[in-house]
């Protein structure tokens, strides 16, 4: 018979053991029943912390877009050089779903989030913009300085799925290869 009794944080082993089970099986097989069982608790454990799946799966991606969001904003307040700031805030993007694969696998394969909703991604696209216009002196219209965002954007999205093609970028000098990179292409 199983332990039933658990120490620590559950909702947060849930989350993580969730994030496991759908990399591994894909969401539509996730259940309440195997999440409890992929941590080793009672069948009605998950339901101290979850209504249902649904609000498993929005509780995964609140989880991930505040822990992004933090790593972020703990880069911005770090960053006391405003030339830094853009390639330091393109390489925590990288480096942060570097360090969490499943995380970039759940909130750009397994659900839908718009951009304008989730708090990082309007962080990163507002903090951009601001360094961006002022590298202007403020004199760029609205569209070239969305289009100059987008292109950032997309850089580090982009290298946040390159860098975890194996072979593809030196990672023992991962952190050197992204600033490498980075400072290659201005905006």
């Amino acid at each position: 018979m199983k332990d039933t009794y658990h120490h620590g944080n559950l909702r947060v082993e849930l989350i993580e053991k969730g994030l496991e089970y759908i990399d591994r099986y894909g969401v539509e097989t996730l259940s309440m029943r195997k999440l409890a069982d992929s941590v080793g608790v009672s069948s009605a454990a998950p339901y101290a912390h979850f209504k249902n799946k649904d609000a498993f799966l929005s509780a995964v991606r609140d989880y991930i877009n505040e822990q992004f969001y933090n790593s972020l904003k703990e880069t911005l307040d770090n960053t006391k050089d405003e030339k830094r700031i853009l390639p330091e805030l393109g390489k925590r993007y990288v480096m942060f779903f570097h360090e969490n694969p499943l995380y970039y696998q759940f909130l750009f394969f397994s659900c839908n989030d718009r951009w304008d909703t989730n708090p990082s991604f309007v962080f990163f696209n507002d903090i951009a913009g601001e360094i961006i216009s002022r590298s202007y002196k403020n004199k760029i219209d609205e569209k070239t300085l969305n289009a100059k965002v987008i292109a950032l954007w997309s850089m580090v999205h982009g290298l946040s799925q390159i860098v975890n093609i194996e072979g593809k970028i030196d990672n023992d000098n991962l952190e050197e290869e992204i600033d490498r990179i980075l400072y290659s292409i201005t905006v």
